[in-house]
């Protein structure tokens, strides 16, 4: 029983270590094979960090032909979106649709914390450090949106934070735990 209570106890502290999973919500009635085509726009980013949603739409236009999904050309779509204002999920929508889009990912990387250095430092009982630690720490938050070119509509949304070593890392790690649900749609 003692051991029982041991493996609930670190399972609970794993988990709360590790961090919820992703929240993906989408339409249930949605035919997401039906999708052969996908755009990915250029995500919103920290006025810190202009070229995270860059980096982060490279990143899932990799993942989708990783998984055998055809990308529209993002320069294509750039180019038709440049001089559309204001925003909007029905703008999206027609835009990907004249670019070859059945569906757009859209989003927003909400944090991007390149790697730091952090030392922890360790004392012994005579009071003088007897040892140090050195940690690096990235952090990407996003969250990611697809939507439907023939109705405008959003059919599926999710978001994750991911926490790493160095950024490339943690960014492609974002990435793939967020749009593993999408990947299931689409493809099972």
């Amino acid at each position: 029983m003692r051991f029982h209570s041991f493996l609930l106890a670190s399972a609970l502290s794993l988990y709360l270590i590790c961090g919820c999973q992703p929240r993906a919500n989408w339409k249930k009635d949605f035919d997401y094979k039906s999708l052969r085509n996908i755009a990915v726009a250029r995500l919103d980013s920290p006025e810190n960090y202009t070229s995270s949603g860059g980096a982060v739409r490279d990143t899932i236009s990799r993942y989708l032909l990783e998984s055998g999904v055809k990308v529209v050309d993002s320069k294509v779509f750039d180019k038709m979106l440049q001089n559309a204002v204001p925003r909007s999920d029905r703008l999206f929508a027609q835009i990907g649709n004249l670019a070859g889009a059945d569906a757009i990912i859209d989003g927003s990387v909400l944090r991007w914390q390149e790697e730091k250095e952090e030392r922890v430092y360790y004392t012994g009982s005579d009071g003088k450090v007897s040892y140090e630690t050195a940690f690096y720490n990235a952090k990407v938050d996003i969250t990611l949106r697809l939507i439907d070119v023939r109705s405008g509509e959003v059919i599926w949304a999710n978001s994750d934070s991911y926490e790493s070593f160095d950024i490339r890392h943690t960014m492609e790690s974002a990435v793939y735990t967020t749009m593993r649900p999408l990947r299931k749609l689409l493809l099972d």
